[in-house]
């Protein structure tokens, strides 16, 4: 019931988003698709965090894309021209993590016949991303936390300390307060990484940017196949935008990865995953659609699609230049599907 009642829940209603500041915003961040308000919220927050040198904890889902993020705080941020490291803490075991991060001396270990500096020096004056540091070990915790109160480390085998400057940028989809009572977490620790917090919403509370990025995704993995990119039937559209997207975007671009490699010129229901038409529900916008348009392609197309293309385009005055940058489509598709769509002036 709980699924259900926030797949069905509609967008927060707020005052209307400006649309200068949606444009500036996504120049800001081309790596964002979708013009939702919590995506617009979240690239307002991190505006707030990429001036600062401050630790930032981001948090959200798996598949949300907490790496993009990242890497969007580092590409705008004061050590821009520093190195860029990341690591899944999830994905490597406790003892060579340490390794990893702290590096090591020679004959630290059986094989270890060289010295090697870790992810941390190797981040020097730029950024350090661990993403899913929850997962952390406790040990590993303490001395991460002695990193960041003295800005030193120490390798695994070493006497000497060595100095660093890094930002670091930590992520984590698990709550760190039920962590900390759970004591799997260290609570001093948690207060060194969330100095700035970004939230990062999951896709399913962004629905109304679905038909964008399934495009977005298509035509990549369709030029990366050299095939012609697929159309969807309305009932396939309705799937897509209801389904639960437990995997977020991630679950999203394996599947529009999947149904490229099929070379169908239309997508229809049964070409989707069966986990996603048995799970999927008539979502408000989805269900208002079919109500309006029935099963017409053609003019759903041009409702989601073409009524994207013309906001893109009121929000640059006209320019069609970059609007096709904006729609990271070429300038003559533009002009194809304003003909088709009727918005040449």
């Amino acid at each position: 019931m709980k699924r259900d009642q926030e797949a069905r829940a509609m967008p927060h209603q707020g005052p209307p988003l400006n649309p200068a500041e949606i444009q500036r915003l996504q120049s800001r961040f081309p790596e964002f698709l979708g013009t939702s308000r919590p995506l617009i919220r979240l690239l307002q927050q991190l505006e707030k965090v990429i001036s600062s040198d401050s630790t930032v904890l981001i948090h959200g889902e798996s598949g949300t894309g907490k790496e993009l993020v990242g890497r969007a705080i580092h590409r705008l941020g004061p050590r821009q021209a520093g190195p860029f490291i990341c690591e899944n803490c999830a994905a490597i075991s406790p003892n060579l993590l340490d390794g990893e991060l702290f590096g090591h001396d020679r004959g630290a270990f059986t094989g270890a016949t060289s010295e090697r500096a870790g992810l941390i020096e190797s981040a020097e004056g730029g950024t350090l991303l661990l993403d899913e540091i929850g997962e952390m070990e406790p040990a590993l915790q303490s001395k991460l936390l002695r990193v960041l109160q003295e800005r030193e480390i120490r390798r695994v085998g070493s006497t000497r300390t060595r100095k660093v400057n890094f930002r670091l940028l930590a992520a984590t989809h698990r709550d760190l307060e039920q962590e900390i009572q759970a004591g799997r977490f260290r609570e001093d620790l948690r207060y060194r990484i969330d100095v700035l917090r970004v939230e990062i919403p999951p896709l399913r509370h962004r629905r109304q940017d679905i038909p964008l990025l399934c495009q977005n995704f298509l035509r990549a993995f369709c030029k990366k196949n050299r095939s012609p990119v697929p159309s969807f039937s309305a009932d396939a559209l309705t799937v897509l935008i209801g389904a639960p997207w437990k995997g977020n975007i991630r679950e999203l671009r394996n599947e529009m990865e999947r149904v490229s490699a099929t070379g169908k010129a239309r997508i229809l229901v049964e070409d989707l995953s069966p986990s996603l038409h048995r799970a999927s529900v008539p979502h408000p916008i989805a269900r208002r659609l079919r109500a309006e348009l029935g099963t017409d392609l053609r003019k759903l197309e041009e409702v989601v699609l073409g009524g994207i293309v013309r906001d893109v385009l009121i929000e640059t005055d006209g320019n069609k230049a970059q609007a096709a940058r904006i729609l990271g489509i070429p300038k003559t598709t533009l002009y194809r599907r304003l003909e088709r769509w009727h918005l040449l002036s």
